[in-house]
């Protein structure tokens, strides 16, 4: 035996009690017992605030009940909840009165690409908004109401725009709305500064439309876009969510001043 299997020999029988200690742990890292585990499970959905997804539900139910809808309902829930500018409706009688549609208008949709396209956003943007004002009914009617708000800012603005031009259009979709979840994203994030920088590129698309015009994107999308709904509700968004977060979650509201 050489002096190097010598070595090797003291280093082996030095290494057997290590071993024997060792192993057990390797296994309790490597095996998995799922009796043992008893960790709690929680469903997928646990956290996500439930007026988000009730108001999902809401928009999506109305939504394909329209597409499906005969001619007649089709037309009766546009006179209810479209928003209508130019003289070609001004003689539209509405079932509901001229206000209920500044809001209705986000039950309402053009297909289900758009549809899809607002849904994604709300499950996107929403949950953070929801849980600033509370959970609980409180912090729901917080939302919707923020949500509401947002909605006719935007609806206004596309009469306005729409009065201005004595151009007959109809408007519907929830982008109005959930356009001014941008900005309330941005107030939560980094306060006025973060704000601004959530809404300067959605308002900046929104610019380039109104002066490229609504063709391209009626040729590659198949709808044009509210442009003038999306920026005022992107500025209603940015006004009301300090002011509301104010009265629904006062040590927010101070903690986002301070930034």
């Amino acid at each position: 035996m050489t002096l190097g299997d010598d070595a090797a020999l003291f280093v082996l029988q030095q290494a057997q009690p290590l071993t024997r200690l060792a192993l057990p742990h390797i296994c309790r890292v490597y095996r998995y017992d799922p009796s043992q585990d008893l960790r709690p499970r929680e469903p997928v959905f646990n956290r996500f605030p439930a007026i988000v997804l009730a108001l999902t539900a809401v928009i999506i139910g109305t939504s394909v009940i329209q597409f499906m809808a005969d001619p007649y309902l089709e037309n009766w829930m546009f006179a209810a909840g479209a928003i209508l500018t130019g003289p070609e409706f001004a003689d539209v009688t509405r079932p509901f009165g001229d206000f209920p549609p500044l809001i209705l208008h986000v039950l309402l949709h053009g297909g289900f690409f758009h549809l899809a396209m607002n849904m994604t956003a709300m499950i996107a943007f929403g949950p953070p908004i929801a849980m600033a004002f509370g959970r609980g009914g409180k912090g729901a009617i917080g939302f919707l109401v923020f949500f509401a708000g947002a909605a006719i800012a935007g609806a206004l603005a596309q009469i306005a725009w729409g009065e201005f031009m004595n151009r007959s259009e109809i408007v519907i979709g929830a982008s109005s709305a959930l356009s001014g979840f941008l900005p309330a994203v941005g107030w939560l994030q980094g306060g006025f500064k973060q704000a601004v920088r959530m809404s300067m590129p959605w308002l900046v698309i929104n610019l380039v439309i109104a002066v490229v015009g609504n063709m391209l994107i009626a040729a590659t999308f198949g709808m044009q876009l509210a442009w003038m709904a999306h920026i005022g509700g992107l500025a209603g968004g940015f006004v009301l969510f300090p002011l509301m977060l104010r009265f629904f979650n006062p040590a927010l509201a101070e903690r986002i001043r301070s930034i």
